[in-house]
Order: C-alpha cells, then sequence, then structure tokens
C-alpha cells in the first residue's frame, strides 16, 4: 500500500489492525496481527508523526536515530531519553541487537560506507544491502533480536529507493517510535552523498502487530487524528548537507554537544554556529528537553519552539509538549483532535435537543428528515461553488449536515430491530428520541485514510446524498437496512467534509468549542 508518509501510513494501518488483525499469542503476550505487509512512504523525509493519541516523543526519537547513525549500542546515552530500553537489554550496558554496530562496524566493515562507495562507482548497482541479523549471534534466547533485518538501496532515475525488510514491526513502538524515522535520515543521508533526490521506501514486514494491552492508546490515536499530518500545510524539515568526508567529525561534534547539554551546560552558540542544518535542528530539539530538565516553562519553552520556525520539528515539538494546553491551538496547527471536536458537536447537539425536542423528524422520514439533509446539501454545494457564506459559517453547515445525518441512522433503527442490532451494543425502543443514541453513535465513529481538499470531500457527500434521496424516491416505505448503508455512507462523507472544513478553518473549531463551552 502506498501512503504519502509515514503518519499516513501509521494511522490506517493501525485502523486495519484494530478492525481486522488476527489474534496470537506470542512470549505470553495476546497481540492482534497482520501478515505480509509491503508498506510503501512517497515522502520518507515527512517522518515527523503528530498524531494526538499516539503521543510521541520527539526528543527520544532523534536521540535513537543518532545513536544509531552514528555505530553506538550503549544504554548510558539512550536511557536518558529511553528510559524503557533497560527493558529489552540483556546486561543493562548494552543493546546487543543495536543496528548501530552491526550497520556501521560488521567485523570492520561499515556497511553506509560501501553502500555508498558501490553507488558512487556503479549506480545501476543491485547489491547495495546492509545486513541486521547475524544468524552466528542472534539464534539465542535474548531479550534483543533485531526486527530490522535488511536495508537495500537502490538508485533509479536519479532518486535513491531504500527497501527495508522487518521480521516483526510492533506499529506503535517500532513502526511509528523509531523505524520510518530513523531509516529516513539514513535514506537522505545517502541520497546526499550520492547527488540524488530521496525516492520512496517500502517496509515488508512479515508481522505487522499491536499488543493487545496497548488497544487504548491505539484507540485515541485512531479517534483523535482529524486527517491532516501538518506537511500539507507546508511545514517544512531541514535538509542533511554534511559531505562524508567530514560526518565522522560532524558526529563527534554532534555527540560532545549533546553530552554537555545533558549535563546542564548552555550551548546555544556552538549549536547556532553547527554546520550541518539537518542535524542543528536536531540538537536544538535536544536543547529544549534539557531547558525543560532544568525547571523552564511552558512560555520558555515556546520561545524555544518558536527559534525553530514554520519547520516540522516545530510542529512536532508543539504538539508534544503542548499537547495538553490551549498553547496548542497558536498558531493554527494543521491537525484536528477529532474526539475533542466531536464531544464538542455532541454537547451543542444535547443543548438544540433540549429546546428543540424532535422537530426535526416530526413530519416524517421524506418531508422533514430528507428535506433537512437536503438543504444542507444544497447549501454545501452553494457555498463550496463560490457563494458568499454569509451569517452561518460553512463549518456549522457541514457539522449539521453530520448532525442529521447520524440522527437519521437512529431514525431508521426505530424502524428494524436488524437496525438497530447493527447500530446500537445495548437494546431499546426508541433511539432517535433525546440525545443518547446520537452520541451513542457519534463516538463510535472515526476516519480511517485520508481527508481531502474542501471540494473533494463535499462532492463525495452530496454524491452520497444524491444516492440516498433516489433511493427514498423509489422506496418510501421500508427497505431499512438498505436505506441504512445509504445513510452511514453520507455519515462517513459528512465526517470528511467536517474535518476538511475544519483543517480550513481553525479559528471556526475554536468558535464551535466555545459554543460548547468546551474553552
Amino acid at each position: 500500500m502506498l501512503y504519502r508518509n509515514a503518519a499516513r501510513a501509521f494511522i490506517a494501518e493501525l485502523a486495519e489492525i484494530r478492525s481486522s488483525g488476527q489474534p496470537v499469542t506470542v512470549r505470553g503476550l495476546p497481540t492482534h496481527e497482520r501478515l505480509a505487509r509491503t508498506v510503501t512512504l512517497a515522502q520518507p523525509t515527512e517522518r515527523f508523526i503528530t498524531v494526538p493519541g499516539r503521543r510521541n516523543d520527539v526528543f527520544a526519537t532523534i536521540a535513537e536515530t543518532m545513536w544509531v547513525l552514528a555505530g553506538r549500542n550503549d544504554m548510558e546515552y539512550l536511557a536518558r531519553y529511553l528510559g524503557r530500553a533497560l527493558q529489552f537489554s540483556d546486561d543493562q550496558v548494552t543493546w546487543r541487537g543495536g543496528y548501530g554496530p552491526r550497520l556501521r562496524d560488521w567485523g570492520g566493515v561499515d556497511q553506509v560506507d560501501e553502500i555508498r562507495k558501490l553507488l558512487r562507482s556503479d549506480p545501476e548497482s543491485r547489491r547495495a544491502v546492509a545486513v541486521l541479523f547475524d544468524p552466528a549471534r542472534d539464534f539465542v534466547d535474548t531479550l534483543d533480536v533485531p526486527c530490522n533485518n535488511w536495508l537495500h538501496f537502490l538508485v533509479r532515475d536519479g532518486s535513491v529507493y531504500l527497501n527495508v525488510t522487518v521480521r516483526s514491526n510492533d506499529i506503535l513502538w517500532g513502526f511509528s517510535g523509531i523505524n520510518t524515522f530513523e531509516w529516513s535520515v539514513l535514506h537522505e543521508m545517502m541520497a546526499f552523498w550520492l547527488g540524488a533526490r530521496v525516492g520512496h521506501v517500502s517496509f515488508f514486514i512479515s508481522s505487522l502487530h499491536l499488543y493487545d494491552e496497548r488497544n487504548e492508546q491505539a484507540d485515541r490515536a485512531l479517534e483523535g487524528l482529524g486527517g491532516a499530518t501538518g506537511y500539507e500545510q507546508e511545514w517544512a524539515g531541514a535538509q542533511f548537507g554534511t559531505p562524508w568526508e567530514d560526518f565522522a567529525d560532524v558526529l563527534d561534534r554532534w555527540f560532545d554537544l549533546e553530552a554537555r547539554l545533558a549535563s546542564g551546560e548552555d550551548c546555544h552558540v556552538e549549536i547556532a554556529e553547527f554546520s550541518d542544518p539537518l542535524l542543528r535542528q536536531f540538537l536544538q530539539a535536544i536543547a529544549i528537553k534539557w531547558a525543560i530538565a532544568a525547571g523552564a516553562d511552558d512560555a520558555r519553552q515556546r520561545e524555544l519552539v518558536d527559534e525553530l520556525g514554520h519547520s516540522d520539528i516545530a510542529f512536532a515539538l508543539r504538539e508534544q509538549l503542548f499537547r495538553d494546553s490551549a498553547q496548542l491551538l497558536t498558531p493554527a496547527v494543521s491537525t484536528v483532535d477529532w474526539a475533542d471536536l466531536r464531544e464538542s458537536v455532541i454537547d451543542l447537539h444535547r443543548s438544540k435537543d433540549a429546546a428543540y425536542g424532535n422537530s426535526w423528524k416530526r413530519r416524517g422520514e421524506l418531508i422533514s428528515i430528507a428535506a433537512n439533509l437536503a438543504r444542507k446539501i444544497d447549501r454545501i454545494d452553494q457555498v463550496v461553488g463560490g457563494a458568499a457564506a454569509g451569517r452561518e459559517a460553512l463549518l456549522d453547515t457541514v457539522v449539521d449536515l453530520l448532525v442529521y445525518a447520524v440522527k437519521y441512522e437512529t431514525f431508521l433503527a426505530d424502524q428494524s430491530t436488524d437496525v438497530a442490532e447493527k447500530l446500537f451494543t445495548n437494546g431499546g425502543e426508541r433511539f432517535s428520541d433525546g440525545p443518547d443514541g446520537f452520541e451513542e453513535l457519534m463516538r463510535a465513529r472515526h476516519v480511517v485514510g485520508e481527508v481531502g481538499t474542501v471540494h473533494a470531500e463535499a462532492a463525495e457527500a452530496s454524491t452520497a446524498f444524491d444516492e440516498l434521496d433516489a433511493f427514498l424516491q423509489l422506496h418510501p416505505q421500508g427497505q431499512w437496512m438498505e436505506k441504512l448503508a445509504l445513510a452511514e455512507r453520507l455519515t462517513a462523507t459528512a465526517l470528511r467534509l467536517v474535518l476538511a472544513v475544519a483543517l480550513s478553518d481553525p479559528d471556526g473549531v475554536n468558535a464551535l468549542r466555545r459554543d460548547a463551552g468546551r474553552s
């Protein structure tokens, strides 16, 4: 499956595991997995995953990546950033399966350098392979056997492509936690050394899995993503620019500054003068970690992040540092917390339901319910087509469409026990009376896949309504399950349209939250 970047791949593959993963218990731990997955990223350097609910640690990801690229496997350094790493060390001193020494010093061979030299001398070569699994060492009982086993660099049409074979990939701690990030940095470095572009990366994963104990965290991630990842708003990363001949010295300098930062030194002058743009930004992030450890308050943290400008690392740090703070709202970010937005919609609906009761369905399916949906669709078509929004913001209109679509599903549940059993976990008689049925269905909704432009999602919603409307004209009575299928499609498209509009109107999202009493 081809995805734009790591964040989009993560959320789509996670949703697949949660919906159709097969159960298996490995070393006493229950998991759900999908086998033989091929995951391709079109933009590997869009490497930061800023998914609310995933709670990525920017500092740990950078620190571990640099540790691998420097050929290290010591716990003393890594445990400063990733305390749980000690759980996977046999001796609490090293990670025996760490990729660093295997990549940079396999029996005296620097595989990175050998690949670089091979592709410089023979760009069409298919032999540029790095091996990370060692059969002489790894068929043993140990806490740490390499999960990523094989890297293959291939140059075609001026681009460097990377293929990674993975025997076992935890989608939270492996795939989205470190692997896509660390290999994207090596990929970018190799492309620079070869004077080529960064091409696709493909992961061939034997077992892509989620431990059952992490199901709640996974569901929070699925609920929280609004469809965008930050990169759609041109949050760009700094680029690597160190020649191979200088790379060892630059790495030494980087780790010297990291150690001084960890000891409490102020190194901002040296960091500002650091030669490599990408690695300089990594140091700036590490400096923020140690500033926080020294007691920097939110305001100071914000100042330090702002120094990173309109960069992807700044975007990622804002999500990490202020994910539980109102400061995340400014400057406006380019993701939408669907769980928060959903609760705002639920709160607003509850107050309107108390005021208007069952007026939305009083004259029945065609005259009241379908007419309300048609009115909202027509207005959306007009505004998206260029008409002035007037007094009602487009976000308000698309939210109304979503609300009416979900309420229509509750109406259908009242008409058919088959529909009710499909939609609701608990029995009942009048699912459409009051807010409870609506709220249960709303909380069961989350988005899978990418959210497109407002125009594209509006067109999908309009088509979904036209299909429902045509069916209603032919079947004004009965056919409840068929109507449910059409209603669910309308609801899904309406939800995606809400998120598309919310992404383009953060002020409108804030206004909606205020109206709901959530800010």
